[in-house]
Parts: C-alpha cells; structure tokens; sequence
C-alpha cells in the first residue's frame, strides 16, 4: 500500500487488511518499509528488536531471521526499525520469492513519500493500493507519483479515498472520474482518537460501517479479479 504522503493512513490500513486476512484464515506476512515502523509498533506487542528488515537488506541476517509472528495467529511481521534507510529492490525480491509457499498474502507497507527510487519495489507488487485522503495534497502527490508510471499499466490499482465523510463527495466524484470504482474507507474516530495499543484494539473499536468498507476491501485483495459491488 502506498500513500505518496505522510498521514493518509496507509500503515493502519495495510495493518487492518493484514490483520482482517489472517482472522479469515490467511496466512500474512506484513513488510514494514515504513521510515517509521509504524505497523511494526501496530502488529506486534513490543519491538522485537534486532535483527530487522535493514539488517536483512544489508546481508547482515537471512529472511528467516528477520521475520517475526505476532501475537495473532497467522499473521507474521517483517519489522521495520525505525531507521529503515534504502529499500534493495532485489533482496526484497529475494525475500518474497523465499516466502512464496509459506504465506498466502504479502503486504508491503510503502515509505510515506516513495518517489523513483521505490519504483522496483512498487513493480514487484501484484495489485497497488493507492491510499488517498479527501484533499488536493494527497491527491497531488498519489497523482504525481502514480501517473505515467510504466509499470503502472501493468498492476491492478485499487484506489482507496480513505477518512471519507459524504460531505466531501466531490472528491470521490473526482476519483471515480479518473480510476472508476473506489474503496472508500469512513472516518472513523476510533482510529483517529482512541488510544490504541495494538491492531487488534483498532480493529475492535472499528463502527460497523468501517468494519464492513475494510472487509470489502480485504475481499478485493483476497480476489483481485473478482468483480466487487458497493
């Protein structure tokens, strides 16, 4: 999942996909390329310390070392420790070759501002999330990053214009203009407010109408070829 921007909220929601695939059986593997490890922080009860998804990078541990389970059942975490510094592309590769036939999903959690240099990394990706909140930033910088991309016309995209409220249509009409279908995702105080410690407590406090979007979405992603209906 990619946001292009700080605060869209990309790391909650690839860590409430990753979390809501594992609870329908799935087995996850969440990779945190974050610069700040924030779904690290949300998977995991305490910071697992070395070694981390940088150390793996730079030959200093195997992926086996790197990747930890969280406390929740089929759902395994590549941390991120808070100095991610540069993705390799082709260790990454590695990395998900490695795990094809031990997880049936992986998600990767993009740096907030991903830009060229993560364009190999967004390539290896099967279907692009692009996260969006319901302003011109967001829409400029996931525009900016997304369009005229050549790897882009070979991806599924599923744009997400998450924190929606319906007063701020005219964005989504303005989405749906350009990508057709799009995942709204509500503004939900629960996960704006509310004190949470772990993905599960975000998941538990979700309104039944967020519940029920980051479902769908989650279904999407399970079928990426599966035409869905709203």
């Amino acid at each position: 999942m990619s946001g292009s921007k700080g605060g869209t909220g990309k790391s909650v929601l690839s860590s409430l996909a990753s979390f809501e695939l594992a609870s329908m059986g799935r087995k996850v593997l969440l990779v945190d390329l974050g610069e700040l490890g924030s779904s690290t922080q949300l998977c995991l009860a305490e910071d697992p310390g070395p070694p981390y998804l940088s150390d793996f990078f730079q030959g200093k541990a195997s992926w086996r070392d790197v990747i930890v389970a969280s406390p929740w059942e089929k759902l395994f975490v590549a941390p991120s420790s808070k100095q991610q510094g540069p993705v390799d592309a082709d260790s990454l590769e590695y990395l998900l070759e490695a795990v094809d036939g031990y997880v049936d999903f992986v998600v990767l959690d993009m740096p907030a501002y991903p830009g060229t240099l993560y364009d190999p990394v967004a390539a290896l990706a099967e279907v692009l999330a692009l996260v969006m909140n319901p302003d011109k930033l967001s829409f400029s910088a996931v525009g900016g990053w997304y369009v005229g991309r050549e790897f882009a016309r070979r991806k599924l995209a599923l744009p997400v214009l998450n924190k929606y409220h319906p007063v701020m249509s005219p964005w989504l009409d303005r989405l749906r203009e350009y990508f057709g279908a799009v995942f709204t995702v509500s503004f939900d105080p629960a996960l704006t407010f509310a004190y949470t410690e772990t993905i599960a407590d975000a998941h538990k406090h979700l309104s039944k109408k967020t519940r029920e979007e980051v479902k769908l979405l989650v279904q999407r992603l399970d079928k990426p070829l599966l035409k869905v209906t709203r």
